[in-house]
């Protein structure tokens, strides 16, 4: 969900038969106001992490990757971006180019807090969340949900939230 007046990234593989791209691994978004809305994404650099699946038997010298991307680079306005990729990656070589940059990608990414529990109703209009079981460091803390579709919520209205315990409360 990119917020008010943004629009997801689209990726389109182009890969050998038998080779599949997974899902993006999206790292935890920021809110990013612009006046009367609110937007949800990145600043500074960005990896987005997707897993591809090589099937056994893959006996090409190469696996070739093409990639088009379409994305939105925002300040003031948002400007449409987008890019055709090509990777070619030895099948008979080990390689670990960048390999950084992808584990600052997977600690950027939002984990599930085990032992948590969720609810979500709507009362008179509103959407009330209300997550119980989180860690005992986080209560009294400030915590953000982002809404994973788009549409629910008002983005830039503030939720009311309160602590019970160790269940969180969000009324938006």
């Amino acid at each position: 969900n990119p917020g008010d007046s943004g629009l997801p990234t689209r990726l389109t593989w182009q890969l050998p038969a038998g080779v599949t791209a997974g899902e993006i691994q999206w790292p935890t978004p920021k809110p990013l106001p612009l006046g009367p809305l609110m937007n949800y994404g990145y600043d500074g650099t960005l990896l987005l992490p997707v897993a591809v699946s090589v099937p056994a038997g893959f006996n090409a010298p190469t696996l070739e990757v093409m990639l088009s991307a379409e994305w939105l680079v925002c300040k003031e306005v948002c400007i449409p971006e987008s890019g055709e990729f090509k990777l070619s990656i030895p099948a008979q070589a080990a390689t670990a180019g960048q390999g950084a940059l992808f584990d600052a990608a997977r600690a950027a990414a939002p984990v599930a807090v085990p032992g948590a529990q969720g609810q979500a109703e709507l009362k008179g209009g509103s959407l009330v969340l209300t997550i119980s079981g989180l860690p005992a460091a986080w209560q009294g803390r400030d915590v953000r949900f982002f809404p994973e579709a788009t549409g629910v919520i008002q983005n830039a209205a503030k939720p009311v939230a309160r602590w019970s315990g160790g269940t969180w409360t969000a009324e938006v």
